[in-house]
């Protein structure tokens, strides 16, 4: 229990350092909350600040993930696969739900994705690629994060198995449901806009 619990907290602990915040303090001397859609994430700074400042955000959202995971299993190498789970389910948990920001945090695309990958490359890789092709598909791009942790889930499922990791998959499923709840029913309304990239990636392929 201690190696679960330890790890998670060190996940939540790096979760908390928004990178979308820091990045946004940097380039234009206000918190990522006052931005733009004031969503602290790579999608809300990269329309606002551009693709330098996107690019830093995604390497510093994979860097925390990655330093969590690699934590964990240094402290605890004789459980390193589970330390490093729960490590990256701390993680999305911090970003998600930050402390210092009344738990306001971002949508946890980018570490839960990272943490997926390191849990289980093959399988973590396929979920991403599959919920990029949502995105595509659908033009949204809370439908194509919800489908990469929902097609992680069942893949694991398949080819891993175990209740423990079947029961972190589902939570960054939840979480991810959680996260990006209030954008699918915006979809109705119009109030959540398509994914200027899906469409793009629609017309080279010349889908209508």
């Amino acid at each position: 229990m201690n190696v679960r619990l330890i790890s998670l907290l060190i996940g939540y602990a790096l979760g908390c350092i928004l990178t979308a915040d820091v990045v946004s303090r940097r380039f234009a001397h206000k918190s990522a909350f006052d931005l733009g859609r004031g969503n602290p994430g790579m999608a809300n700074i990269g329309h606002e600040l551009g693709t330098k400042a996107a690019a830093c955000v995604l390497a510093g959202d994979i860097a925390k993930t990655l330093a969590a995971w690699l934590i964990a299993r240094a402290l605890f190498p004789a459980a390193a696969d589970i330390a490093g789970l729960w490590a990256g389910l701390g993680s999305t948990l911090g970003h998600d739900f930050p402390a210092w920001h009344r738990f306001r945090g971002g949508k946890g695309v980018t570490t839960t994705c990272s943490a997926i990958i390191l849990a289980a490359p093959v399988i973590g890789i396929v979920s991403c690629l599959l919920g990029f092709a949502t995105v595509v598909a659908t033009g949204y791009l809370c439908w194509g994060a919800i489908a990469i942790t929902a097609f992680y889930l069942v893949l694991v499922a398949i080819f891993k198995g175990g209740v423990e990791r079947v029961a972190i998959a589902a939570a960054l499923l939840v979480l991810m449901a959680i996260a990006h709840g209030s954008a699918v029913a915006g979809i109705k309304t119009g109030a959540t806009p398509r994914a200027s990239l899906a469409d793009k990636v629609r017309g080279k392929l010349g889908i209508k």
